[in-house]
Formats: structure tokens, sequence, C-alpha cells
């Protein structure tokens, strides 16, 4: 694994291109406790076009205090048509089903995750 950044750094990054999950895949989610923190590793699929080779994106959510993650068969899974991703008064934030674009947290904004911190690598 390629390390990549954490918090308020790794969320820079991915608006400043170095990786960048619009038009990813989700392929995985992973949600567990260990020594009782929750963690949720969600794993995109990056398109091709943007890197000389496939690449797999891993964020690690740490010490999550909220989450709500929906599925339903009949769509595709999780393509990453817009997203929202930022620090907010309850921890670091993502929607990957935002009601919009904006930095505030909506309760319209499906398919989020709260945590304390993240952490971004390249598998």
């Amino acid at each position: 694994m390629e390390y990549i950044n954490k918090n308020e750094e790794l969320i820079e990054q991915s608006f400043a291109g170095r990786y960048y999950i619009l038009d990813s895949t989700i392929t995985r989610f992973d949600i567990y406790i260990q020594d009782y923190i929750l963690y949720t590793d969600v794993y995109f699929s990056l398109p091709y076009h943007r890197f000389k080779a496939d690449k797999i994106l891993k964020l690690h959510f740490i010490d999550v205090s909220e989450y709500e993650l929906s599925w339903d068969k009949n769509y595709s899974f999780f393509t990453i048509e817009r997203y929202k991703f930022f620090k907010s008064e309850k921890g670091f934030y993502i929607s990957f089903n935002p009601y919009d674009e904006s930095e505030k947290v909506l309760d319209d904004d499906a398919d989020i995750i709260f945590c304390n911190e993240v952490e971004g690598y390249f598998i």
C-alpha cells in the first residue's frame, strides 16, 4: 500500500488532483470494530483515463461516529457522480450522494460517513 495523506491534507489533495474520486466506482465497504473503535474502509476503482494503470484507492475512516450507506440492486453500484468531503464541527464528513455540493451537512445528503480521522492509500 502507498500512503497518500490524512485528515485536512488528504482532503486538499483530493481536490488538487492527487487522487480524485469523481467518476470512480466504489467496489467494497469494510465496516468493523477494533479496540472499541468503529472503522469504515471504502475502496474505489479509479478511472483508467486518469492514470497509466488502474488504481485502487482506499479511504480509511477512523473512529466513525455515524454512517449511513444504502444499496439498491436496481442501480449501478456507487458510481461517484458528485460528492462532498470536508471537516465539520462533528469531525470529517463525506457524502457520496450529496443533495448539493456545499460545505454544509444537510439532512438530504445520502451515503454519509462522519469520523474523527481519515487516511488515504493507493493499493
